[in-house]
């Protein structure tokens, strides 16, 4: 039986804790795994899936390497951290139980009663201690978007304070198959970027294509990133890529204040649709929201609850 049927069968997925190459694997939590190679070289490297439960193809994609891993397939050379998200929504096919989990990792009063929230205290918590051994990563926290995209694989790339948009390796992620890389600030509430925030790590969040069924043909689709993460993995030189990504920032956010808040453009608009000028994006009672030149929507969703992001406006800097 595979990872991923384990996965969505129990939270108390058991791996061996040594490889067949003879790398030792550590379990820090449920379907958390520290794995240290025997004679470790290269920068530390921590994947991360499923933070959303109905992002089913990056779970997919890490099952896969966590199998290779398992079968001497895939021989690690760098310190592993391998994390899975919210279990309990992969496996009710759910987003999310009560509480993105992915805006819970930030400053903020968080949600008591949330069900999710104990299971962000365990990914801090495990992250922090992989770190601390082994010092910064390279952090690849892989999702999938909602909605199409004028780029199907794109990044969200978390900038440290004072840290230059040029020091983004845009050949790193080009070799990953992105096609389009969002600079934010590491104070959003996401992993990666507490990762950034917390940790020291250079983190990304990848999105891979649309959410999906299970078994809907990630590991194909998304090749280039599994060939990618791979090499890095077992620390060798990054696959051929075809051009860099297109680089976007952040204008302005779309914060929900109230049930009031109205998205007006159309439920098929994709991701990095561009807008023009003075076109009205949403309303929230007396409030509303106009474009701006050269802007782009990302991540438009108004489902999401009053004081949560409904969407980002973007505008491209290496036009």
């Amino acid at each position: 039986m595979g990872l991923l049927a384990e996965l969505l069968r129990a939270d108390a997925v058991q791996l061996s804790d040594r490889l067949p190459g003879g790398a030792q694997v550590q379990a820090l939590a449920p379907a958390v795994w520290a794995v240290q190679p025997p004679a470790p070289g290269g920068r530390p490297l921590l994947l991360s899936a499923g933070i959303h439960g109905d992002e089913t193809a990056p779970v997919e994609l890490l099952c896969s390497i966590v199998d290779e891993l398992l079968c001497s397939a895939l021989a690690p050379r760098v310190p592993l951290l391998i994390a899975f998200g919210n279990l309990a929504a992969l496996r009710a096919g759910r987003r999310y139980l009560d509480d993105d989990l992915n805006r819970l990792f930030g400053e903020a009063a968080q949600p008591v009663a949330s069900r999710e929230l104990p299971r962000a205290a365990v990914l801090k918590a495990a992250t922090a201690q992989f770190c601390a051994v082994h010092g910064s990563a390279l952090h690849f926290d892989l999702h999938s978007a909602i909605r199409d995209s004028r780029y199907p694989c794109f990044a969200i790339a978390p900038l440290a304070q004072g840290a230059p948009a040029e020091s983004i390796p845009l050949d790193l992620l080009a070799a990953c198959g992105i096609e389009a890389v969002l600079l934010t600030t590491a104070t959003a509430p996401t992993f990666s970027a507490y990762t950034t925030r917390k940790l020291g790590c250079t983190a990304y969040t990848f999105e891979l294509g649309r959410v999906r069924e299970i078994g809907a043909g990630a590991v194909d689709e998304f090749a280039a990133a599994g060939a990618c993460l791979r090499a890095c993995i077992r620390g060798v030189a990054l696959p051929p890529a075809a051009g860099l990504p297109r680089v976007f920032r952040v204008s302005r956010e779309l914060i929900k204040q109230s049930e009031a808040f109205e998205l007006c453009l159309g439920p098929a608009t994709a991701n990095f649709t561009a807008l023009a000028r003075g076109d009205l994006i949403a309303r929230d009672g007396d409030s509303a929201w106009y474009a701006e030149p050269g802007e782009c929507i990302v991540f438009p969703n108004p489902a999401v609850k009053p004081g949560l992001r409904a969407g980002l406006l973007v505008v491209a800097i290496d036009a």
